[in-house]
């Protein structure tokens, strides 16, 4: 509401975009509303969208906020190029800056994430990033302005909530002028980080070798960089690895050729005397996601498939010997179920082994070759995202049929799995 003031007394041309997420039913409606008589008010065009955000959320196997934030960025992005706006602007202000900086502390962060949120973002501009929401709300007082407050900012339910009215707090008794020092901190880390990235792009430049099949790294000069593990790190995150993967990437490095280590999009090929970065087939490996029992087989990647039944356990019933099926205590499985291939990094408590251990060792101790690793998929269980199956090697003993198991879903693999027809995976 400040920033629309604060356009309109500024003779800013604008319009003005609102998602209705339909999380808080009438609420959510009100603010629609709202934000129209706004528009109207200020003679501004008015774009609104509606979406089922828990339904997207649930299809990508994502956090209902997760999947609120792109929805609104995607649209935003939409509307700027179909309308020819020059910017999206957001009314981020210190104090969204403060917390986004304390949530990269406690999720692990780099120097990205320690500067939190710029001024600008490509076409984001967020021109309230100079003040704190104290000041915001004097001035919307002082000005007579009328605005809604979300009720769920008043939960501790979301971390952030958590930070801005538990953390935070503390942190301003600590430091009355906080606002302030942040933003001195925040150019300094800006500043550094300019510079390491001003080097790392130098020495990607330098090293990287594009082929047609991907992009090679000579392992003798990588290694011969100061620092080489974490300007790995940074070349490999566009290609969606995590920072948590790098060290088993630099173990292989450090050991011999052999090992393969896989993204989303992409796998790292640990050669004899390269590193191999290599763009996967997206089409073969797009995640399926299942809010109920389907009724139909469901294809999976290039020529695989599951087929789903639903079982009263009987006295009679034998869990059928094939590594193919899995037969889980249904009760115990919660929706939505996520079909995808296995990323390094996951674990599962393997049926008959006491103790979780990662789908890589466990591949490793079985002696599945790493050309073979790469078509296994794992299916996942609930917003925990537990693993109840790696798919055509063992399900996971926390969704074994039991004496109590009143229920049984059975899941059977229709697809290619040449280690399981040498008996890999008994």
């Amino acid at each position: 509401m400040v920033m629309v003031d604060l356009f309109g007394k500024a003779g800013l041309r604008f319009a003005v975009a609102h998602v209705n997420f339909g999380l808080r039913g009438p609420e959510s409606d009100e603010d629609e509303l709202f934000v129209r008589q706004l528009a109207s008010q200020h003679k501004a065009p008015f774009h609104t969208i509606r979406v089922n955000t828990r339904q997207v959320a649930a299809t990508a196997g994502i956090s209902t906020q997760m999947a609120a934030r792109q929805l609104r960025y995607d649209w935003f992005e939409k509307l700027a190029d179909e309308f020819g706006y020059a910017a999206i602007a957001t009314a981020h202000h210190q104090d969204d800056v403060l917390e986004t900086v304390l949530i990269n502390l406690t999720r692990g962060t780099g120097l990205a994430g320690l500067r939190g949120m710029p001024v600008r973002q490509g076409r984001i501009i967020r021109p309230l990033w100079f003040t704190d929401r104290a000041a915001i709300e004097q001035y919307a007082k002082e000005q007579n302005l009328r605005w809604r407050e979300d009720s769920s900012n008043a939960s501790d339910y979301y971390p952030r909530n958590r930070l801005r009215h538990q953390v935070v707090p503390v942190l301003k008794e600590l430091n009355s002028n906080l606002t302030h020092t942040l933003q001195t901190t925040l150019e300094r880390l800006q500043a550094a980080e300019a510079l390491v990235r001003q080097e790392v792009d130098d020495s990607w430049q330098k090293m990287a070798q594009e082929r047609p099949d991907g992009i090679y790294i000579p392992v003798d000069k990588l290694t011969s960089l100061r620092e080489w593990p974490f300007r790995l790190s940074e070349w490999l995150r566009p290609y969606g690895f995590l920072y948590e993967q790098i060290a088993p990437i630099v173990e292989a490095i450090k050991k011999g050729a052999g090992q393969q280590f896989f993204s989303s999009t992409h796998r790292v090929i640990r050669d004899r005397a390269f590193l191999a970065i290599q763009e996967r087939n997206r089409e073969e490996w797009l995640p399926v996601v299942l809010n109920e029992l389907p009724a139909n087989e469901v294809p999976i990647g290039k020529g695989g498939s599951l087929t789903f039944q639903l079982l009263e356990k009987t006295p009679q019933f034998i869990i059928p010997n094939n590594p193919r099926i899995a037969c889980l205590d249904a009760d115990r499985v919660q929706w939505p179920l996520i079909i995808r291939p296995w990323e390094e990094g996951d674990r599962f408590h393997p049926l008959g082994m006491q103790g979780s251990q990662t789908v890589g060792n466990f591949f490793t101790n079985r002696k599945v070759p790493v050309t073979e690793r790469e078509s296994a998929w794992v299916m996942l269980s609930g917003e925990s995202k537990s693993m109840a199956w790696l798919i055509g090697y063992r399900p996971d003993h926390r969704f074994r049929l039991t004496g109590q198991t009143q229920r049984i879903l059975r899941v059977e693999w229709n697809g290619h799995l040449p280690e399981i027809e040498r008996g890999v995976a008994d």
